[in-house]
């Protein structure tokens, strides 16, 4: 899946465990439910989830992305897993996981608190080459 020209690219921090609920269905939540950072995506931007533990929150280690897709949903709707929650339809599949050593150079780890953010065409570039490569 390559990045589309014009397209932003974003990362969502979620733990391995709640990143895969999405997958079956085909949706991305960000930071427990929230609408606001799902309405500024667009259909067609891609999707990266950043997942810093196997599970939330007790979890262990896992700092990886291994959950890539694109947006595919026009607005956010109610979640029925977070009440008063928002999901967005997203086009997502598991990856070999792309451990935060390999993209640190091109992941602002220092955003990662903010729970979802876009990155810029380079940073994006880069690591879509190292998922399609």
């Amino acid at each position: 899946m390559a990045q589309h020209d014009g397209r932003t690219t974003w990362v969502v921090v979620a733990s391995r465990d709640h990143a895969r609920r999405g997958l079956p269905d085909g949706f991305v939540m960000a930071n427990h439910g929230k609408r606001a950072p799902l309405a500024r995506m667009n259909i067609g931007d891609g999707i990266f989830i950043y997942s810093p533990k196997t599970a939330f929150p007790d979890g262990e280690n896992f700092r990886a992305i291994a959950i890539v897709g694109e947006v595919t949903g026009e607005a956010p709707e109610p979640s029925t897993a977070i009440p008063g929650g928002f999901r967005l339809a997203a086009a997502l599949r598991e990856i070999s996981p792309l451990p935060l050593d390999r993209i640190r150079d091109h992941l602002p780890v220092n955003r990662l608190r903010f729970g979802s953010f876009a990155l810029s065409p380079e940073q994006s570039a880069a690591i879509w080459a190292l998922v399609d490569g």
